[in-house]
């Protein structure tokens, strides 16, 4: 992960993941948000590009956004009605996190093709991280598992009785959040940096064994 990557992953996070209650079912809603927010920023952003409205561009790209979160929000309260009314006024902070990522990996000279696979590509890298996140705050901190239910209910398996577990406990409040979320952007950073050393190796490696097929 470059350095650009890793700030985008910080600030993204803090924005994203930290406010949240920590429910796997929260984190497959905001996921979802977060792609459709990504590919309508990217597009808006082409489209004003092109027909020359590049300085009204970041106005386009908000107001469409959150006109999408406003329709989104009013689709979850028909369908599932307890995660809209619970999460209420968060529906509207991925519209914050996929400005950052947009904005930070914006390519105006690329076409909206290669803008939108770029954009997808670390978006979907942070959205596996953010599943991720949600899901061990939902079985270790709060001992559960939650998915969609009927009936505009949450659904709800509880797996143990996590409040006798401190530690357990600590994940599930803001500052157990933070911590889970330094610990795995720690990690996150390191593999990156591991696969990057072995590719630059295995690059260097086939220049070699091409230079020397050649002599």
């Amino acid at each position: 992960m470059t350095k650009q990557g890793t700030y985008t992953f910080i600030a993204a996070s803090l924005a994203f993941l930290v406010p949240f209650p920590g429910r796997l079912v929260y984190g497959i809603v905001l996921v979802i948000e977060l792609l459709f927010l990504m590919v309508i920023g990217t597009c808006v952003s082409s489209v004003a590009n092109k027909i020359r409205l590049g300085e009204l561009k970041t106005v386009l790209c908000l107001m469409a956004e959150v006109s999408f979160t406003i329709l989104y929000k009013h689709i979850l309260i028909l369908t599932q009605t307890e995660i809209a009314m619970i999460l209420g006024f968060l529906l509207y902070i991925p519209t914050a996190s996929s400005f950052i990522i947009g904005y930070i990996f914006n390519k105006p000279e690329a076409s909206l093709l290669e803008r939108l696979k770029g954009n997808m590509v670390h978006t979907a890298n942070f959205s596996g991280f953010a599943l991720i996140f949600f899901l061990i705050r939902d079985i270790f901190g709060y001992g559960t598992f939650t998915f969609f239910g009927k009936n505009h209910i949450i659904y709800e398996k509880v797996l143990f009785d996590s409040e006798g577990i401190s530690v357990f406990s600590f994940l599930a409040s803001i500052p157990g959040a933070l911590l889970l979320c330094a610990v795995m952007l720690f990690i996150e950073v390191k593999i990156s940096h591991k696969v990057q050393l072995i590719r630059r190796a295995d690059t260097i490696n086939s220049v070699k064994s091409e230079n020397g097929g050649a002599e």
